[in-house]
């Protein structure tokens, strides 16, 4: 997976070995990605992130994939919106 190194668990700090799991056996914590960001940053630069199409890929570096990605996966950068009469409605100031 290119630039990660591990799977860690935020609540105790176990480690794991990358493979398809997804909370800590021992205290079934969530487990975040460990990435090598040295190699990262050697890698890709802000510029060159920058000047890729706008979508998911473009940070593909940063995703915990193997290869390139699947025709069809091409999403993001859809825009917020700002629904004032559904934060009115549930009595927050913004949403």
């Amino acid at each position: 997976m290119g630039f990660v190194t591990a799977l860690k668990c935020r609540e105790c700090g176990r480690q794991y070995s990358i493979e398809p799991i997804y909370v800590c056996e021992f205290c079934f914590g969530p487990l975040e990605v460990v990435y090598d960001y040295q190699r990262i940053k050697k890698a890709i630069s802000k510029k060159r992130i920058e000047n890729r199409d706008e979508n998911l890929w473009r940070y593909k570096e940063l995703l915990p994939i193997d290869g390139e990605p699947q025709a069809g996966l091409y999403s993001g950068f859809t825009p917020l919106v700002k629904a004032n009469n559904l934060a009115r409605e549930l009595g927050v100031k913004e949403l």
